[in-house]
């Protein structure tokens, strides 16, 4: 949802996607689950609005649930092509790890990048990327 536009029941987008969700001073991106690949997968893919944002981007790592295994994922965070954090998460020998949250400041008229790699080439193993944050007036 375009940033600027007031919150009303039928224009609120509470799904996921590549977006970003402005709700009132809030904004909200959730990728969804994505199967492993050895290929890197864009999962999230946003430009900010003409506002500051402070939020917190939480990946959570791949796991196989019919059988419990898990792969190592890793996660490329970039701010208008420049990679500012990669974070990295075992579920192979850790099947509960904690997932990384990293804080982010991001400027206005930004574009957001997340993408993600395993070593599995496995579409039953899933991923995610949640991006949570508030616009700064």
């Amino acid at each position: 949802m375009p940033e600027g536009i007031p919150y009303a029941s039928s224009n609120v987008i509470a799904g996921t996607g590549l977006e970003l969700n402005y709700v009132g001073n809030h904004c909200f991106a959730y990728s969804g689950t994505t199967g492993a690949s050895i290929t890197s997968q864009i999962v999230l893919d946003f430009q900010t609005g003409s506002k500051l944002i402070v939020g917190k981007m939480i990946t959570n790592g791949a796991i196989q649930f019919s059988s419990g295994g898990g792969v190592i994922t890793s996660f490329r965070i970039s701010l208008n092509g420049l990679v500012v954090a990669i974070t990295q998460i075992d579920t192979q020998s850790d099947h509960s790890p904690s997932p990384p949250k990293i804080n982010l400041v991001i400027p206005p008229y930004t574009n957001v990048k997340v993408e993600v790699d395993s070593d599995d080439n496995n579409a039953s193993i899933l991923s995610t990327a949640v991006f949570t944050g508030k616009v700064i007036q």
